[in-house]
């Protein structure tokens, strides 16, 4: 079973919610959701460690795991289990386990994207491209055109005063 993973913009949580939701209440992914969602399909490329390097890249930091920061917008926020226990006391069925998740990216990654010098990013791409995560499987290239496409999202959304939000669905 693959992990499905888009990114998109949205002026807000609730808007980015509503974009995706079909009338079930359930965030469907902004490919399955119609025209009108300015998206990209990041397949393999979580937020919080493939991305998170990316932004470690970027910004000339270590990667951590505190390093990407979000907001859970599906489930909501309020419900999130506040341990390890409180999760596994969970029943099967909640979204928590089987998803899907909308998380809101912050600010400070869409900017760093956003702000990136393009001369620089063959240089990140090949860094990038190394990373252990893609095991080998990922070359300069391809990794080059992944990141121009999150630089220009993350444009985008800059422009128009967006959020960045993440999608993910087992």
């Amino acid at each position: 079973m693959g992990v499905l993973i888009d990114y998109f913009r949205a002026p807000d949580g609730e808007t980015a919610f509503r974009l995706l939701d079909q009338g079930d209440g359930i965030p469907h992914g902004p490919a399955t959701a119609g025209a009108g969602v300015d998206a990209l399909d990041a397949k393999g490329i979580d937020p919080y460690v493939v991305l998170g390097q990316l932004i470690g890249l970027i910004l000339a930091v270590p990667w951590s795991t505190d390093l990407i920061e979000t907001v859970a917008v599906w489930p909501p926020e309020e419900t999130k289990p506040g341990s390890v226990e409180e999760m596994n006391g969970l029943p099967e069925e909640s979204p928590w386990h089987t998803g899907p998740w909308l998380e809101e990216l912050g600010d400070r990654i869409r900017d760093a994207l956003a702000d990136v010098d393009d001369h620089a990013l063959p240089s990140i791409a090949d860094e990038w491209a190394r990373i252990e995560e893609f095991d080998g499987h990922m070359d300069a290239t391809l990794a080059l055109d992944i990141i121009e496409s999150f630089v220009a999202l993350a444009r985008r959304a800059r422009r128009a005063d967006d959020r960045l939000y993440c999608w993910i669905c087992l």
